[in-house]
């Protein structure tokens, strides 16, 4: 017998653990379970990313990047401070390198005044070198909000208070086939049946596969996309006090290898973003059948490698030579060695394609019958979590008409 509950959630990322909190505050009589495969929470995007509190400068103004993550930002904060979540706010410098980014730095500082980040301001090349003094270039704009996080400490405060408030997070219990009925979903799991009469797919990876057996045509499709971070060495960690950045390509939804301390103390550099033949191809070189498959059959692989393959072959690169790894973190810092460069770690990012292989740059939710896809939800979508929970609890019908001050996505780019 199937255990019955009124929404089920897939996905035990900060995303899924942010709509079930949203769900349970606006409808606590609502029975609320959330499912995912892995052992743990926050075991992909949401554990393996650098802890970054975004902004919101880089982000379209009036795309829902833009409007959540400064209202995700702010409610992520006063949660971090109200349940002692570790938690700093140490600014970002974000560094031009040469006078070819100059436009593209100014364009960054007009949409984070569009959006609403107001304490942008642009440094002179001696407050930079000042604040900075072996990080290289010719101009540099601040933001001093941005922010320094653990977002799996993040997602297990909010396990347990949702425990607390009586909704279910079952691990080890990936969504193996659903069928629909009169009274909703069916779902079957490793730990058995669960039945819903609403189900929310937050299933990052494999966000769109869930989609397509639950009915639904996604727009795009996940293509994954490796990002490696090295772990630079003790004697470098006290020199940079701040998130370092360079100016990104403004056609990729990418932002570049930069520097980030984190809340333990360490210094990452990094992602690159190299693309990944399986789904959770953590390490360079791993690809699975299924991965290669279909790519081969998704008609937007020929439009994706004309677009960017280029940028493709330079991340991939990456990957494999060290030596160009450090040659992408010298453009910012010049003075780090090869013997800087102590162990690394990756992260995985599903980014969602569109059929002609161009790159979706804003979240994307799509209804289906019964049921709420959310199918690319990337940075800034740790920092805009708590907004994106609203947002997919109002569209999904457990949240009053009216209550968040967003518009509906329609899957469509804006």
């Amino acid at each position: 017998m199937a255990e019955r509950f009124d929404v089920a959630i897939v996905g035990a990322g900060i995303v899924g653990l942010a709509t079930a909190r949203a769900i349970h505050e606006r409808r606590p009589d609502s029975t609320v379970v959330v499912l995912d495969k892995e052992r743990e929470v926050a075991a992909h995007q949401s554990g393996h990313n650098s802890g970054v509190v975004h902004s919101g400068v880089y982000y379209r103004p009036g795309s829902l990047k833009a409007r959540l993550c400064l209202e995700g930002r702010a409610a992520l904060l006063e949660f971090a401070a109200r349940e002692n979540v570790r938690c700093r706010k140490i600014g970002k410098v974000i560094v031009a390198s040469r006078p070819e980014e100059l436009p593209a730095l100014r364009t960054i500082e007009e949409r984070a005044r569009a959006n609403g980040v107001a304490d942008v301001r642009p440094l002179s090349p001696a407050e930079m070198q000042s604040r900075l003094p072996e990080v290289v270039g010719v101009a540099a704009l601040e933001v001093p909000s941005a922010a320094i996080i653990d977002y799996r400490e993040v997602a297990r405060r909010l396990v347990a208070l949702l425990a607390a408030g009586g909704v279910v997070t079952r691990l080890s219990s990936e969504v193996r086939s659903t069928a629909l009925g009169d009274g909703g979903w069916t779902l079957d799991t490793p730990m058995g049946e669960v039945s819903a009469r609403y189900v929310i797919n937050c299933g990052g990876l494999g966000s769109d596969l869930l989609a397509r057996r639950m009915g639904v045509s996604p727009p795009v499709t996940i293509v994954p996309f490796r990002g490696d971070f090295y772990h630079l060495g003790e004697r470098l960690r006290p020199r940079v006090p701040c998130l370092v950045y360079p100016v990104p390509d403004p056609d990729l939804p990418f932002l570049g290898v930069h520097l980030t301390p984190t809340v333990d103390g360490e210094l990452l550099a990094g992602p690159n973003a190299a693309l990944a033949l399986a789904r959770e191809g953590y390490r360079h070189g791993q690809w699975t059948l299924s991965q290669l498959s279909r790519m081969a059959m998704f008609p937007g692989t020929i439009g994706l490698a004309r677009r960017y393959g280029a940028y493709s072959a330079r991340e991939w690169l990456k990957s494999w030579s060290p030596a160009q790894f450090l040659s992408s973190i010298q453009t910012l810092w010049p003075t780090v060695e090869a013997a800087d460069l102590a162990s690394r770690s990756s992260g995985v990012r599903a980014q969602a394609v569109r059929p002609d292989g161009s790159l979706e740059d804003d979240f994307v939710l799509v209804p289906g019958p019964r049921s709420l896809h959310v199918l690319n939800a990337p940075s800034p979508a740790a920092t805009a979590s708590f907004a994106i929970g609203m947002r997919v609890a109002y569209e999904a019908g457990f949240v009053p008409t009216g209550a968040p001050p967003v518009a509906p996505s329609t899957g469509q780019r804006s």
